[in-house]
């Protein structure tokens, strides 16, 4: 469930101005819940689908009532369930709802072929929370088998929202799908259809108002590797445009990105001398120097806030958003949070800008239709080095944000928190990711065989960037005795945490995070399977070291767009300590190529693996091989996809790649070469 701004909604005060001019209700004139279901054909064009929506009513209904304004929102689904498949997809149902959500009704049946209807009995409708802490209703449904018919309708009470989506494309195709808004005449909004769903037009009608979109026949959409699904959903998004007041008055563009930069600066720029006071005092304390670096002073504000304050979801106290009880009690809320970096950066002298932006793997910015709905994430922007700081994600730090925000934009406050507004109220910025070279993941190996050609492996893995944010929080975060279950997480190459003879890790302080010190975890592991007898000779599977490659051979046809988290290089060394007496004969299949490259013929993806043999008559041989991947585009257009899934695959067959090690004098002489090709460090 979206996290919806406080921003996006009109205070009581706004609604009780329109509250004067009482409406009925509109009973919809088509029957939502029939006494006697018909069971419905398969269209023909559906017959080898595993399941079919046959129906998917979405109603919004803005009713004034007492001093302001509540949605009456109906969901009515039927799907049909065809194959297995379709009746393991479909016997379990969650709809997601707000934690301010009323829900007076909720209705579900399963109709059978023969017509025989299962009602489902309320015990069977739990409201319970998901993975990510929404609350949502969860339907268990009973007796469905194949050409059964699940209906469903579920009926919530709102608080006033002027912005929202609805999705209209799933995995299963739509037979009919219907969205309605009805509302006051003294509202009007628009309505905007992405990615084939129609565009509505405001009408007034009965002396209301109503945005009608209808569609039918929208083809199902699969989800496919490497891309963001709600992204490319047909979906219908909805704004306020403006108002109408009682003297029908046409007040044009409500909720502009003027007003939104408004708000943001209104709400976390206004504070009081006391708290004034007790911020010049904190940054004292933080060691921030008037006329010291900006960079400097950026990181002693956030590592203190986010070190020193506890950011809490819900707080009773009065003075909960006073910054000076913030700093005295250190605990804040969200808004408590933002608040306090705000009034720090304008203390200190440091240029910013506030703003939010949107999850990517949801929306992208729209500049032609101006959606707050969409403006979930908090940042900082700072204009003197274009980048940027998540105020609420403490275990991130400046200039790493959640990859979530990465090359959306996000709408920025541009009123100076001092003096008067000389130019835009807001700017519109692209949250650029760091470059490729400043997020690693790089792996450091070494091979040595005993007398029975059993493996110990000496290994180090270092993470920077956005590579290190996921772990480093893992590890700041879980007690000392679970420690070594992260350890083999990255370690993968042991069997069990027993295979792991020692390890240590260094710079998993959020400290370290400033200067990008890499994490870095080293291990000396016995391996079980890592090498194995094959008559004479011994199969060593180097390519394993590397850890698990993902994989894209499907021939089917992608559809959607490539989407990836963040540029990033992985450099990896392995090298092999040949036993003496023995031989590899065939180093040549660690070398791989492949790479991506733009249109001026500059490679943006790329995958390299090489080898150089040093030879040592004192302590053996050794192969040393050496990978390289970087990553540098995170977006490419489906037609794009051949090529970059080429490069995919490379590394995925590197992963398969085993060495065979003989004794010398067995068979003939490999040819010992030594590459052109440098081996390139892990940090």
């Amino acid at each position: 469930m979206k996290r919806i701004s406080a921003l996006l909604c009109l205070c009581a005060a706004a609604g009780s101005a329109f509250a004067q001019t009482k409406l009925s209700h509109i009973k919809k004139v088509k029957e939502e819940w029939a006494d006697a279901p018909v069971v419905h054909p398969v269209p023909p064009q559906y017959a080898n689908e595993p399941a079919i929506i046959l129906r998917q009513d979405v109603d919004l209904n803005y009713q004034f009532e007492g001093k302001g304004i509540n949605v009456y929102y109906t969901l009515h689904r039927t799907v049909k369930v065809l194959d297995e498949k379709g009746i393991e997809w479909f016997n379990k149902i969650s709809i997601p709802v707000s934690s301010n959500t009323r829900v007076p009704l909720i209705k579900a049946r399963t109709i059978l072929p023969n017509g025989k209807v299962h009602d489902i009995p309320k015990e069977m409708i739990k409201v319970t929370r998901n993975e990510y802490g929404g609350n949502e209703i969860v339907f268990a449904m009973e007796a469905v088998e194949k050409n059964a018919e699940i209906e469903l309708l579920v009926k919530e009470i709102r608080p006033l929202s002027f912005f929202g989506s609805v999705d209209f494309q799933f995995q299963v195709p739509v037979a009919e799908a219907s969205f309605e808004m009805t509302y006051p005449k003294e509202l009007v909004f628009a309505e905007k259809g992405y990615n084939g769903f129609p565009d509505g037009r405001d009408t007034l009608m009965n002396n209301r108002r109503h945005i009608s979109v209808s569609m039918n026949d929208i083809p199902a959409l699969h989800s496919e590797p490497n891309s963001f699904y709600d992204v490319h959903c047909m979906r219908a998004a909805y704004r306020i445009d403006h108002f109408i007041d009682q003297n029908d008055f046409d007040k044009t563009g409500a909720y502009t990105w003027n007003d939104f930069a408004r708000r943001l600066h209104d709400e976390y720029y206004t504070i009081k001398d006391k708290e004034r006071t007790a911020v010049n005092n904190y940054l004292t304390e933080l060691g921030v120097q008037a006329n010291g670096s900006e960079t400097d002073n950026i990181r002693k504000i956030e590592n203190g806030i986010k070190s020193g304050i506890v950011l809490y979801d819900d707080m009773d106290r009065e003075d909960a958003e006073n910054l000076d009880s913030i700093i005295t009690n250190k605990a804040a809320t969200s808004s408590g949070y933002i608040k306090l970096f705000a009034a720090c950066f304008t203390q200190a002298g440091v240029k910013h800008e506030l703003g939010m932006t949107g999850n990517r793997h949801e929306t992208r910015f729209d500049s032609e239709f101006t959606n707050w709905g969409d403006m979930e994430h908090d940042l900082f922007y700072f204009p003197g080095t274009g980048k940027f700081l998540a105020p609420t994600n403490v275990y991130y730090r400046y200039p790493v944000v959640p990859d979530i925000y990465l090359s959306n934009k996000g709408v920025f406050s541009a009123i100076p928190p001092k003096g008067p507004v000389t130019g835009p109220m807001y700017e519109v910025h692209t949250i650029t990711p760091l470059a490729a070279g400043q997020t690693q993941g790089n792996i450091a190996a070494a091979v040595t065989l005993d007398e029975d050609m059993a493996a110990k492996v000496d290994i180090s893995y270092a993470y920077s960037g956005y590579m290190a944010t996921g772990l480093r929080r893992e590890l700041l975060t879980t007690v000392k005795s679970k420690e070594k279950d992260i350890v083999k997480d990255v370690v993968n190459i042991a069997d069990t945490k027993d295979n792991i003879l020692n390890y240590t890790i260094s710079n998993e302080s959020m400290e370290s995070a400033y200067g990008n010190k890499p994490l870095e975890i080293t291990a000396t592991v016995n391996t079980n399977d890592l090498v194995q007898k094959a008559g004479p000779k011994y199969l060593l599977k180097v390519g394993e070291l590397i850890g698990t490659q993902k994989e894209l051979y499907s021939d089917k046809d992608r559809k959607l767009p490539v989407d990836l988290d963040y540029p990033h290089t992985q450099n990896r060394t392995i090298t092999i300590n040949i036993p003496k007496g023995y031989k590899i004969t065939n180093p040549d299949a660690v070398k791989m190529h492949s790479e991506y490259v733009d249109g001026n013929m500059k490679p943006t993806i790329s995958f390299h693996s090489d080898y150089a043999y040093k030879a040592d008559k004192v302590t053996g041989d050794k192969l040393i091989v050496t990978i390289s991947e970087t990553w540098s585009q995170i977006h490419f257009p489906a037609q794009d996809y051949e090529r970059y899934r080429k490069v995919v695959n490379t590394a995925a067959d590197f992963n398969k790649v085993t060495l065979l090690l003989e004794k010398k004098g067995s068979g003939a002489t490999a040819k010992e070469t030594k590459s052109k090709g440098k081996a390139v460090a892990s940090k």
